[in-house]
């Protein structure tokens, strides 16, 4: 199986996330916009959610992908507040682009993270660890 990680990060948390799925998959995490240049079997894609939205850049980077490059996605998300939003976004804009939706993990952060607060994000509990590298080893079986 071919897979590639893509994530979206202002403070830290959503990039830590993906190193730890990066660990499981035995491939390199890459911010967006890197590009998807050879089709993969499963794109893990993660982003954080602002005021009740995914990032501008983590919801263009979803207009750039193509089905025949990427043929299923695995979703992971993090914010301050509820999942919905951002989870919701990003699995419309699979959809739309006709790539299959496979999982979804969502990790409440509590403003961890938050700069405006001046907390620095990026630091995961070990139960943080081990609920993301479960996620990554099921969404690998699918």
């Amino acid at each position: 199986m071919t897979v590639a990680i893509r994530y979206q990060t202002r403070n830290g948390n959503t990039e830590a996330f993906a190193q730890q799925i990066a660990e499981i998959a035995g491939v390199t995490a890459q911010p967006v916009p890197t590009p998807i240049d050879e089709p993969v079997d499963l794109l893990f894609m993660g982003g954080g959610t602002y005021f009740m939205k995914p990032d501008k850049s983590a919801a263009a980077y979803m207009d750039t992908l193509d089905a025949n490059q990427v043929e299923k996605i695995a979703i992971f998300t993090t914010s301050g507040g509820p999942e919905m939003p951002t989870d919701k976004a990003l699995t419309k804009a699979a959809e739309a682009k006709g790539i299959k939706v496979v999982g979804h993990f969502h990790q409440l952060m509590g403003g961890k993270g938050m700069k405006l607060l001046g907390s620095h994000g990026g630091k995961l509990k070990p139960e943080q660890i081990d609920l993301v590298q479960a996620f990554a080893k099921e969404m690998l079986t699918k």
